[in-house]
């Protein structure tokens, strides 16, 4: 139930970036509806957030819980912006010199990408316990060498379909909170862009990944 919620969140948060291909009523609903998975992965992980004051504090913690305030934070900035430069759902309660501001869309628009760059890390930085627990649910007890170098060599293929996905779409611009009407992702169809937005998560869940192995990562 865990895994599926995951998967789901970020199958709704890569759909949310297709926003240019959307009808704007779709992609603010499914926006807002994006929030009750969100709450219930909260709650379902409330057991990290009693244990934060509990244990000694070091390097991988520390980051640990960094990422995750980051996360937090991007997701809350996008949701709040995004409710403010509504123009359906909100559009009769926010005052439209609000709503028209160029600058709450430009911060709508960074967070977003912040948040959908920092899911990536947060799902990385969960994929060995989850990769064990896979293997042992289907039996898998040892991994031989072939199988180890077909992994890393796909690895390798999917972080570097990311980086190109990432380029494609400007990302290091859209982070900057530069002003982009139009990137080369843009050009693709609705499916290819969200191919693209899918390669960055893989991208950020593999540095999220090699993250987690850091010394002393899995302790409280």
């Amino acid at each position: 139930m865990r895994y599926l919620l995951d998967v789901l969140l970020v199958m709704m948060l890569i759909f949310e970036m297709t926003f240019f291909y959307l009808p704007p009523v779709l992609h603010e609903a499914v926006g807002v509806a994006l929030l009750l998975p969100i709450l219930w992965h909260l709650v379902l992980n409330r057991r990290y957030v009693s244990s934060l004051g509990r244990g000694r504090w070091n390097g991988p913690r520390g980051v640990r819980f960094a990422l995750n305030v980051l996360l937090a934070s991007a997701c809350l900035v996008t949701v709040i912006s995004g409710c403010l430069t509504s123009s359906v759902l909100f559009a009769d309660i926010v005052p439209f010199s609000l709503r028209s501001n160029p600058s709450l869309y430009q911060l709508h628009s960074a967070a977003a990408r912040y948040f959908l760059v920092l899911a990536g890390l947060h799902l990385g930085w969960h994929l060995p316990t989850w990769w064990q627990r896979w293997l042992l649910a289907a039996g898998i007890k040892s991994r031989p060498l072939p199988a180890r170098m077909l992994l890393l060599g796909l690895g390798g293929l999917f972080g570097a379909a990311g980086i190109y996905a990432a380029h494609q779409d400007r990302l290091v611009e859209h982070l900057q909170g530069a002003h982009l009407f139009m990137t080369p992702a843009l050009a693709y169809s609705g499916a290819g862009y969200a191919l693209a937005q899918a390669g960055i998560v893989i991208l950020f869940a593999e540095i999220g990944f090699l993250l987690s192995f850091w010394k002393g990562v899995h302790s409280k």
